[in-house]
């Protein structure tokens, strides 16, 4: 019961990952950055992720954030900011 607990988990972190950065990539008109990385084992999963870039009304923005998931729970800290 627990590895499925964690796949669940690994599952909900990834899922609107993949989801999110698609739409990303099309909403942007500007310049943008974007980075990420992956990563899953049976000890759970992490994301990391940092974009920046422009809106199309102009305004600058920056993201970065982690989300981590194991055996004993799961955690997620993000920083951003925007003109």
């Amino acid at each position: 019961m627990r590895s499925i607990a964690k796949y669940v988990a690994v599952g909900a972190l990834v899922t609107p990952l993949v989801i999110g950065t698609a739409g990303m990539a099309s909403a942007n008109d500007g310049p943008a950055y974007e980075k990420s990385q992956n990563s899953a084992n049976m000890s759970g999963g992490e994301r990391t992720e940092t974009v920046s870039g422009f809106t199309p009304d102009g305004k600058a923005y920056f993201l970065t954030s982690t989300k981590k998931a194991g055996p004993t729970g799961a955690t997620g800290s993000g920083t951003g900011s925007h003109s």
